[in-house]
């Protein structure tokens, strides 16, 4: 099922006092949100990680974001990886075509 997503870039920049202050730029993009795989879960999990969603975006619609905003809830992205799903079939996959694909996994973003 595709969803939007919003991509956050985060900037640091100084305000008039010379504060630091984090400005966030958000891009929407269509998404297909998926289950993380029980081996990426477990793999995390033993680098204290905590895995709780991932996204397929278009490669062209990904340019390194950090941060990923889903009906409200914030993501970090802790690891990507690109796959050669464009054009391809399968039972538990997307028609997509002529792109490759990102995937996004994500754990969710603590203090938000």
């Amino acid at each position: 099922m595709r969803d939007v997503i919003e991509l956050i870039t985060t900037t640091t920049t100084c305000d008039e006092l010379g504060q630091e202050v984090q400005e966030e730029t958000a891009v929407e993009v269509f998404a297909e949100k998926r289950a993380v795989p029980r081996v990426e879960f477990f793999s995390a999990g033993e680098h204290g990680l905590k895995p709780t969603a991932a996204f397929v975006v278009r490669e062209i619609d990904y340019s390194g974001e950090s941060l990923v905003r889903h009906d409200g809830t914030v993501f970090r992205v802790y690891r990507t990886y690109t796959t050669g799903l464009g054009g391809k079939t399968g039972r538990y996959r997307t028609v997509y075509s002529g792109s490759e694909m990102v995937e996004l996994y994500c754990e969710t973003r603590a203090g938000v």
